[in-house]
């Protein structure tokens, strides 16, 4: 016999081996080294099979369990789901009687309208018994008189009271289930309830009824202040449209205007507007506890406790809420509009707070519009460039504050302008004078060394300092950097 070809590849991890080129005889008997080589290859083969079977087994049972415990927690789920709905469906409610909803939420003249109860058929009550009078009637035809005749009565069938359809999970509305199941109101208005859940579609329905939208609450609270609080546009639009008084207070003894000047809502200002409301409108002085605790900013907070004559406008300034601000102003907001103790204007506010954009809202730009010109004054360099549109369009030297006097860093917007200005803290001129978020500081004409100098202000050379001042304008943003 002839072994020539045993070979065994390892390196696919299946190790088959070949027997190539092995030539016996018919009459030819292998030797035992021959034999145990043979056998150890089917060994080797058989072991590797049953490596392979046993880790197939092992995948098939492990998806097998997978599969189980799935189909197990889905009989659990439809269990639960089958549980829920039986409890659900099971549960009946008697009817509801209309006297105990009639007392803590409307005046029985307004519950006829809002509530139609079961119908019931009139019974007619039967005919009074004929009474025996002196006549000439033989007593047959008298016992004839007297007996009564059949009623309506007995003849019409009373139908039974229909019973109050109940609310069931995965069948009716979340919106039903508050409008049917309603919790002790201690005494509040049906609508005010209504407002609180800002179910628009049932306050319209509630004042179509006849629900009156000045109805105070047991707190004196009124239901347009409610809708104002809770954000609610479209309940105040319902509301207002309703006949609701504009200008009536409400717990907090501030009007409407006011309380939605303390939140984000421009549909609530020109629903209120449209109604009547003056954006002018001053605070009502001093403001109450329950109204200080919805102040978040601390600027305005202690003003409402120090200052006089806030204004809608002064509060959207102070917030930061450049959408209510623009809507404000477009409406007749004036911007002139100071306080009335320490004389603070919404465009102070808005610049304690830093709000770039809302100031040149304030001062008149538009919001969709963007700054033509950006001044840059580099301290370290102490230099000023003008740049227009990408352009830089000039530039000369500049003196800054000196030390102790340091010009802070930082981004501004002209405030205000003043072609002959004088300095109320250091009585000395200051000409072309353009001040920085209505701060103490600003860019003018003065004697540049091209070093620190000043007091805090930026100097400028006279010719420059009149051509810049020629070409920025009240909104225009300056930015110094270090």
């Amino acid at each position: 016999m002839d072994v020539a070809g045993l070979h065994v590849d390892i390196e696919t991890g299946m190790k088959r081996l070949w027997f190539a080129g092995m030539q016996c005889k018919n009459d030819e008997i292998l030797t035992f080294d021959e034999c145990e080589i043979r056998q150890n290859a089917l060994n080797l083969y058989s072991l590797r099979s049953m490596q392979t079977s046993h880790k197939l087994l092992q995948q098939t049972m492990s998806q097998c369990k997978l599969i189980i415990h799935g189909l197990l927690m889905s009989a659990c789920a439809l269990a639960l789901l089958a549980g829920a709905c039986f409890f659900y469906g099971s549960k009946t409610v008697a009817a509801a009687d209309t006297t105990q909803i009639e007392t803590p939420m409307l005046s029985s003249r307004k519950v006829e309208k809002l509530f139609t109860p079961s119908p019931q058929v009139s019974v007619p009550k039967p005919a009074a018994a004929a009474t025996p009078t002196k006549t000439n009637d033989t007593p047959q035809k008298l016992a004839e008189t007297v007996q009564p005749a059949p009623t309506a009565a007995k003849q019409a069938v009373i139908p039974q009271q229909a019973e109050a359809r109940e609310w069931t999970i995965f069948r009716d509305d979340v919106i039903e289930k508050f409008r049917t199941e309603l919790p002790e109101l201690g005494g509040l208005p049906l609508l005010h309830y209504a407002v609180l859940l800002d179910d628009a579609e049932w306050v319209n329905q509630l004042l179509a009824r006849g629900c009156d939208p000045n109805e105070p609450t047991p707190g004196n609270d009124t239901i347009l202040s409610t809708a104002v609080r809770v954000g609610s546009a479209n309940c105040v639009r319902a509301l207002l449209h309703a006949g609701a008084e504009v200008n009536r207070t409400g717990y907090e003894k501030q009007t409407p205007i006011a309380l939605a000047s303390l939140r984000r809502g421009v549909d609530i200002y020109r629903a209120l507007i449209a109604a009547g409301a003056d954006p002018n409108t001053r605070f009502i002085s001093p403001p109450s506890k329950a109204f200080l605790e919805r102040v978040t900013i601390k600027d305005l907070k202690n003003t409402l406790e120090d200052d006089r004559g806030i204004t809608p406008l002064i509060a959207c300034s102070a917030r930061g809420d450049v959408e209510g601000a623009a809507e404000l102003l477009r409406t007749g907001a004036n911007p002139s509009q100071c306080t009335t103790r320490f004389h603070r204007y919404p465009i102070n506010f808005a610049a304690t707070q830093g709000y770039l954009f809302l100031m040149r809202i304030i001062l008149g730009r538009q919001p969709e519009s963007e700054p033509e010109i950006l001044v840059t004054i580099d301290l370290s360099k102490q230099r000023v460039w003008v740049v227009k549109e990408g352009q830089v369009i000039d530039t000369c030297s500049v003196s800054t504050g000196r030390e102790g006097y340091n010009t802070p860093a930082g981004r501004y917007v002209i405030t205000d302008k003043h072609r002959a200005w004088t300095s109320t803290l250091y009585h000395c001129a200051m000409p072309y004078f353009m001040r920085l978020n209505c701060s103490a500081i600003g860019m003018h004409s003065g004697y540049v060394t091209g070093r620190p100098a000043s007091h805090g202000c930026i100097r400028l050379p006279y010719e420059k300092a009149q051509k810049f001042f020629g070409i920025c304008r009240v909104g225009d943003e300056v930015q110094i950097i270090h």
